[in-house]
């Protein structure tokens, strides 16, 4: 009788306990996505400048082509990068290189922006030196944590769990970046 109500004890003290959950911001880690062509836009500004540009981006392991364009659609700079470092072509046909990407980027749109780690923040698959802060009920981030930058993931394509990302906000103090995808071409 004792043992009866010995484990009658222990399982009404295991009912009470509460559930072990894991915490919301761990992720099982998504494949890397090493190439995509997407089309939007993007929203830069800090404390003194702002730029909004359409972009088209072909991005394909360690090689990327950007082509910006201003608001009415004209071309504005072409930028290609790779292992050998970064190419920008203007409208006018001026050329410049630089070490990477972001460089060039700066000087054209004004602002430094993390260009290096986009591949990983627009497929929503964050490196491994990410903290991801929030996921959604679908498992997908909603806030991340890299390299000083704040990612937030404002929309998706879809409610399935391998969506991508649709609308994202990327913050470091005063710089602010805001991408706008209006189609992905996987």
């Amino acid at each position: 009788m004792k043992s009866a109500s010995l484990i009658l004890a222990l399982g009404l003290v295991g009912c009470a306990a509460p559930a072990l959950r894991t915490p919301p911001a761990v992720l099982a880690p998504a494949a890397e996505i090493t190439r995509f062509a997407l089309e939007g836009r993007l929203q830069v500004r800090d404390a003194e400048r702002s730029a909004a540009v359409g972009f088209d981006w072909q991005h394909d392991g360690p090689r990327d082509e950007w082509l910006f364009t201003g608001p009415l659609g004209q071309g504005l700079a072409r930028i290609e990068s790779d292992a050998d470092g970064a190419r920008m072509t203007l409208s006018d046909g001026r050329r410049f290189e630089a070490a990477s990407a972001a460089e060039l980027a700066a000087s054209l749109l004004g602002v430094e922006a993390p260009f290096a780690s986009l591949p990983r923040w627009i497929t929503a698959r964050p490196g491994a030196s990410a903290e991801v802060r929030a996921v959604d009920a679908q498992g997908r981030p909603r806030t991340l944590v890299d390299q000083g930058w704040t990612i937030d993931y404002t929309d998706y394509t879809g409610e399935a769990a391998d969506a991508l990302p649709r609308k994202i906000d990327v913050q470091r103090g005063d710089t602010r970046l805001r991408l706008i995808v209006d189609a992905w071409n996987p």
